[in-house]
């Protein structure tokens, strides 16, 4: 697979919030966040598009104010998320509602309706430089058994939210990390009339 840089300096005008978020993977253990800059985080999911306007999307969180529930959503995870995780302020598990509300139909948009949502909170997560980091790495089942959800909804994924490390040796890493971010260049992903047909056959995007 071909992939390109995408660093901040090669990255043409898309909003710089976008440019801004990453996956830190490290959060700093003593600080925590407020309830009304969490409030926003779920507030900008509320405001997401979706089908039939279903607002498929649902949300467990827990903290370290909490610490029981806290360790209850540890153990969902797998063993490669648990040392790093532990470490953030809050974590949220998501939860797609998998019945439309106005015909009880399979609804077939939650999961991109519930992607969408959490998009909206991390990039408003980033305007607070709060870290959200996204983990598919969980137990699936043992999560619907721990929070006795029904077959009507199906937990998605586990989010660590908190506040990245304030220290020099972790702004190197970060610094390495963005001159090491790669995508796909635009050409294998964005076609234009027919499937493989590229869009534009040279990416535009990478250019400045």
């Amino acid at each position: 697979m071909n992939t390109e840089s995408t660093n901040t300096e090669q990255t043409n005008d898309i909003l710089s919030l976008i440019k801004k978020r990453w996956s830190a993977r490290e959060f700093d253990p003593e600080q925590q966040i407020s309830q009304q800059d969490l409030l926003l985080l779920f507030e900008a999911a509320r405001w997401s598009p979706s089908a039939y306007n279903e607002q498929p999307w649902n949300f467990i969180v827990v903290t370290k104010n909490n610490p029981e529930q806290f360790e209850k959503m540890i153990g969902l995870l797998m063993e490669g998320n648990k040392p790093w995780a532990s470490n953030a302020f809050a974590l949220v598990l998501t939860v797609a509602s998998l019945k439309a509300s106005h015909n009880n139909s399979d609804n077939f948009h939650a999961l991109y309706d519930l992607g969408a949502s959490v998009a909206n909170l991390t990039v408003q997560a980033t305007e607070l430089n709060i870290v959200v980091d996204q983990m598919g790495g969980f137990y699936h089942d043992k999560a619907k058994q721990v929070f006795e959800l029904n077959e009507n909804y199906i937990p998605v994924s586990i989010l660590a939210i908190g506040y990245a490390p304030e220290n020099e040796s972790f702004e190197i890493r970060k610094k390495e990390k963005f001159a090491t971010r790669r995508r796909k260049p635009l050409s294998q992903f964005v076609f234009k009339n027919n499937w493989g047909n590229p869009f534009s056959s040279v990416n535009d995007f990478s250019k400045n």
